[in-house]
């Protein structure tokens, strides 16, 4: 067999190098997520809707100024600064309590003002006239039982959790039993709240769709139902912001794990872009003259403002450090993360 030179063999190994790293990325990049819509989309949407104007449900009285759809991540944060601030400012609001799917369907019928979602638009979210100013974002953490061991997991291993690659707790990396409750051997019990399947960001982070859910996994509708289910299971794990498993920590008892060594609570690292699970909270104005309610944006102007200086307060990092951080925005919508992944055209 010939020798080989030292340069041969030195650029068959910067060759391997090259295919490995390229395949790792590219490994990495199909199972990424996608984080942001384009926000150059525009739902497809029948002719006249833009002409079209708001019209309260016939349940709401005649002297309403504003009618809100909360969420249930935003409606036990800001609903009674929203209050606070429609008495300060003289203005008669109706606010409603909901999901991002309620609202998405109220917007579509145009029966309220503002809208506010968790998550960033979809496609379909991206009606004529419709514009989505970024309020904040907030982690997302994974929770466990109080007798689970463990508490660090890299994301490649959370990853693993949910999509059912470790049938047991043993299986993961770092767990040392030390209960008799989770001596390791019991099957991992994902519990999961598969809410808006076809919006960008939130736990599809982790999992870019339901597709790739462990088969046994637990599905929940309320966020208080997946408390429940992890605190009384000892081989379960879970994911909600901090600020919600405060809302309901009378529900049960658990501990929240960190993600590549950070504390969810960390909202330093989050601004970083070192944190990889995150929620996207969004309040919607109408621009289009029809639909343009003046009070309303007044009130969008007032809880913005608001978010941005006590945000911190309810756990939510506020969209003007996310802009100082280097967090792509399209004038008040954020688009992209810190250090350019998927960013999409401002223009």
């Amino acid at each position: 067999m010939p020798k080989l030179s030292k340069s041969v063999i030195y650029l068959s190994i910067l060759f391997a190098l090259t295919i490995s790293t390229t395949s790792h990325a590219e490994s990495a990049k199909q199972s990424k997520a996608e984080s942001f819509s384009n926000p150059n989309d525009v739902a497809n949407i029948e002719d006249g809707f833009i002409e079209k104007k708001i019209k309260y449900d016939e349940k709401i009285g005649k002297d309403v100024d504003v009618v809100i759809s909360l969420g249930q991540q935003t409606y036990p944060a800001i609903h009674e600064i929203v209050e606070q601030i429609a008495k300060e400012k003289g203005i008669k609001i109706e606010i409603q309590e909901g999901t991002c799917g309620a609202t998405a369907k109220k917007l579509l019928s145009k029966t309220v003002d503002i809208g506010t979602y968790c998550c960033p638009p979809g496609k379909v979210d991206r009606l004529p006239g419709l514009k989505f100013n970024t309020v904040a974002i907030a982690p997302v953490a994974l929770f466990t039982h109080l007798e689970n061991p463990i508490d660090d997991v890299s994301t490649a291993e959370a990853i693993n959790i949910f999509k059912g690659e470790y049938v047991t707790w043993s299986e993961v990396p770092g767990y040392q039993s030390v209960s008799d409750k989770l001596k390791g051997e019991e099957r991992i019990q994902p519990v999961v709240r598969l809410h808006c399947k076809k919006r960008p960001g939130h736990w599809r982070l982790l999992l870019d769709g339901p597709d790739n859910i462990s088969p046994r996994a637990k599905s929940v509708g309320t966020i208080v139902d997946m408390i429940a289910q992890v605190s009384n299971d000892a081989a379960a794990i879970g994911y909600e912001t901090p600020f919600m498993l405060q809302v309901h920590s009378k529900k049960g008892e658990f501990k929240t794990l960190k993600i590549d060594g950070i504390q969810p609570e960390d909202l330093t690292k989050l601004l970083t872009g070192a944190y990889p699970v995150y929620r996207t909270y969004n309040l919607t104005t109408w621009t289009n003259e029809n639909n343009r309610n003046e009070k309303a944006e007044i009130m969008m102007d007032a809880i913005y403002s608001y978010m941005q200086i006590h945000g911190e307060e309810h756990g939510f990092l506020p969209a003007k450090k996310l802009k100082l951080a280097g967090w792509k925005f399209k004038d008040k919508e954020l688009i992209a993360e810190p250090d350019g992944k998927g960013v999409i055209s401002e223009h």
